[in-house]
């Protein structure tokens, strides 16, 4: 296993012999997630997200970019869950929405997926409080079979966001974001280390790559995504 994503701290492959009297019982809040700035998003989650949420552009350690959800404006802080645990806003990013269950690729095959837990999880009891993983044939139950399809569908969300983020880096449409925003407090805050559109390099595309853009869809992503910067300033008022 790789790394353990953001806010799972124990990832283990689901296995239903060792994991056959499991049952997961629901923990009121999102408290896992206080201390998280930016979640990766799918790109069919723009709209959404950018109702309520800038959207930015991260770089991961291949050279590769992938998009984000701009959650706070200060390191560990997500001004979306308050002090009970209860998340802000409308939409919930499914990256989110998904824990503590996950996919995580096989160490033989970076193609193949196998369904994990987050063995950490308050949830997870054997004392038979909330709902079982699996039934008394070791099949799974619904509500791990409505999990682990939902985990299969972000993930084929998943690969088509990467043709997504593939193709703006071939046209070159991205540049580092730089922003100083000041508070009421006069405290100066910069974000950095995002990417975003260059609104420029848009306008100067060729009309051939203009044209696939419209036609394959990703041009009402870009736009989805420069209109919600100014969300920016709705983190600010959060955050003031």
């Amino acid at each position: 296993m790789t790394t353990a994503p953001l806010f799972y701290k124990k990832v283990v492959p689901l296995n239903k012999e060792q994991h056959r009297k499991l049952y997961i019982e629901t923990v009121e809040g999102f408290g896992f997630a206080r201390q998280t700035n930016s979640l990766y998003i799918a790109a069919v989650e723009f709209a959404n997200i950018s109702r309520e949420y800038p959207i930015v552009f991260g770089n991961d350690s291949n050279g590769g970019i992938f998009p984000v959800v701009l959650l706070g404006l200060k390191n560990n802080q997500n001004l979306f869950i308050n002090g009970k645990g209860a998340w802000k806003a409308t939409y919930i990013p499914a990256y989110v929405r998904r824990y503590p269950f996950i996919l995580a690729s096989t160490d033989t095959d970076a193609g193949q997926f196998t369904v994990c837990i987050d063995e950490a999880y308050t949830g997870f009891n054997t004392a038979e409080e909330g709902q079982a993983l699996f039934d008394e044939t070791g099949e799974h139950t619904p509500m791990l079979q409505q999990a682990v399809d939902f985990l299969k569908d972000y993930q084929n969300h998943v690969q088509l966001t990467t043709a997504f983020c593939q193709n703006m880096q071939d046209l070159d449409l991205l540049e580092p974001m730089q922003a100083t925003i000041e508070m009421r407090s006069g405290e100066k805050l910069a974000i950095g280390g995002f990417q975003c559109v260059n609104r420029k390099k848009l306008i100067a595309l060729q009309d051939d790559k203009m044209a696939d853009l419209v036609k394959n869809g990703q041009m009402e992503l870009i736009y989805t995504h420069l209109l919600s910067m100014n969300n920016v300033t709705t983190l600010m008022n959060m955050l003031n």
